[in-house]
């Protein structure tokens, strides 16, 4: 992979960090963004203590599949065993966002899975987002809760730690994480208006016919 090509990454990077800041995803130094650098056992990652409006192309930290720093000046994310463990686990899997999505986050603080309520949501993550129990953040054991769930999910809720969703592509990590919040946003006002016993998932698959 020559340097044009993880220059590109970087820059898209960059590029996504303002977004979600601008989303209200992240607030201060909170979460996380990575990609992998393609036909390579590295990714980019944001870096410790570097807020997501603020990052700059040349601070992303370079690091292997068991997150050791490759290339950079700046301490590695605490999350990167996450990361790292997504990365082994999902060989399809180009990029990693991990954001403290406000509505989501409450989610998961509830122990509610969020469910795909809307035809468009059902169409990426079919299964809803379930919520992973809590470990300690940059923690072994919440990287291996997160490698076992994330084999079968492309999002993910944290217990009282925000949410992580993958893609195919550095956008398309960023655009799941947003459609999180959005569905999370949706599925208080329905359970306002319903009640929790009317959110129910075999209901949605019978209705969408999956």
């Amino acid at each position: 992979m020559g340097s044009n090509a993880i220059k590109d990454i970087s820059e898209r990077m960059v590029k996504a960090g303002r977004e979600l800041h601008n989303q209200g995803l992240v607030r201060g130094t909170s979460g996380n963004i990575s990609a992998r650098i393609p036909g390579t056992d590295t990714f980019l990652i944001k870096p410790s203590g570097a807020r997501m409006e603020c990052l700059k192309a040349d601070e992303l930290v370079l690091v292997d599949l068991q997150g050791n720093r490759i290339r950079g000046e700046s301490n590695v994310s605490m999350e990167t065993p996450i990361h790292s463990a997504i990365y082994r686990t999902r060989k399809d899997v180009q990029a990693v966002v991990h954001t403290h999505a406000p509505t989501a986050t409450a989610f998961g603080i509830a122990k509610t899975e969020i469910l795909p309520l809307q035809i468009e949501v059902f169409m990426l993550l079919p299964n809803g987002v379930p919520f992973v129990p809590f470990e300690p953040p940059g923690s072994e054991a919440l990287a291996l809760a997160v490698q076992k769930k994330i084999e079968d999910y492309d999002a993910l809720i944290l217990e009282n730690h925000g949410i992580v969703t993958v893609g195919s592509t550095i956008e398309a990590a960023c655009n799941l994480n947003e459609m999180v919040e959005e569905a999370a946003k949706i599925q208080f006002l329905a359970m306002t208006l319903a009640g929790k016993d009317a959110m129910n998932l075999a209901k949605l698959k019978e209705k969408f016919k999956t």
